[in-house]
């Protein structure tokens, strides 16, 4: 476990619970973030990502115009070194997040993602209309040196109407309660690479 993550769990903590939002800048250290970019790129050159869809079950559809991201779920019975460190700080803050909230978030699932240049994500709610599982959306950067020229934020809608723009570096967390915040991943010049999921609550 990372000592620092977990001293600055109160104040994530804490920040969720007053604004809903947060980001943990390092929440991953830069030899675990290249690790990670290298494995993902890897399987995608191996052909094991797939272009995700819009909406759900026998509604869901790839949609160019809406969504331009290839995806690969992580599954911890088969993860590896650096996948093994990403599941351990995530567990420790789903664990937290549930103890200090009672927010019932029972498990989680996660996805590596793929931007090619130039692709995007309109602007959507993560929580679905008929299902109200997703709890909190996580989202962690594998860029090495972004540089904000080019693009590729995390554009949010804050509950005031306001926008804030988040780029995409390397090793940083964002966490956001799925239900409330309107968001859209904005083009990049470069590809771009994370891992994202949710933290879950058990429904039926």
């Amino acid at each position: 476990m990372d000592a620092s993550f977990a001293a600055r769990l109160p104040a994530l903590i804490d920040r969720l619970a007053t604004d809903g939002w947060f980001v943990c800048p390092d929440f991953l250290d830069a030899t675990t973030v290249a690790a990670l970019q290298a494995e993902g790129r890897q399987r995608l050159e191996a052909g094991e990502f797939h272009r995700a869809s819009v909406g759900r079950a026998t509604g869901a559809s790839i949609r160019d115009q809406i969504r331009g991201d290839s995806v690969l779920w992580l599954d911890p019975a088969q993860a590896t070194s650096p996948e093994q460190v990403y599941w351990q700080q995530i567990e420790l803050l789903r664990q937290t997040i549930n103890r200090e909230l009672y927010l019932g978030v029972a498990d989680g699932e996660y996805h590596y993602a793929h931007y090619p240049v130039g692709t995007f994500y309109k602007r959507h709610l993560d929580r679905f209309r008929d299902d109200d599982a997703r709890v909190v959306s996580c989202v962690c950067y594998l860029n090495q040196a972004w540089q904000e020229t080019e693009g590729g934020q995390l554009r949010m809608q804050l509950d005031d109407g306001r926008e804030v723009d988040i780029a995409p570096q390397g090793g940083n967390l964002v966490c956001f309660l799925s239900d409330r915040f309107p968001h859209e991943v904005l083009p990049a010049t470069r590809e771009r690479w994370s891992i994202t999921g949710w933290m879950r609550r058990r429904t039926g």
